[in-house]
């Protein structure tokens, strides 16, 4: 088998189905019934965070880029959990304050720095980092010396 064969079918599935069923019959003239479920294990846990952030001042028709690192912090330590890269613009006459809104970070807790990764009501501590730069630099004089 060749190499560009091998790669041809590269999916990967994960079954996360977490569904638990119960097969519950009436019986003939059977009118009422009480069932008692087992207790039920919460799975699939974690946490959405969503962001807003707005860069003040950007001048017209220059591109910026803007970069956000999400931390965990567990006694002094900074793990990253995400990062995420946007460029924008935009064509206003003058500078102005661009918003850029609902940037979304998913956080399962199996990936939690903490000792219970299966427990949502642990406290977890997160840092964000951002930072920003024009990407057009067609106006913007350099002086550098090698």
């Amino acid at each position: 088998m060749s190499e560009k064969e091998k790669n041809v079918n590269c999916t990967m599935v994960i079954d996360v189905n977490d569904l638990t069923i119960h097969n519950i019959c009436f019986d003939r003239c059977e009118s009422n019934k009480c069932i008692v479920l087992e207790a039920q294990n919460l799975s699939n846990v974690g946490r959405y965070l969503t962001l807003n952030t707005t860069v003040k001042n950007v001048c017209p028709n220059k591109r910026v880029a803007l970069g956000i690192r999400l931390y965990e912090t567990t006694n002094g330590c900074k793990v990253i959990k995400g990062h995420k890269e946007f460029a924008f613009s935009h064509n206003s006459k003058c500078c102005r304050d661009v918003t850029l809104s609902n940037i979304h970070f998913v956080l399962p807790e199996e990936i939690a720095e903490t000792d219970d990764t299966s427990n949502i009501c642990s406290r977890r501590t997160f840092n964000v980092e951002t930072t920003s730069h024009y990407v057009d630099l067609d106006n913007i004089e350099t002086n550098i010396t090698v």
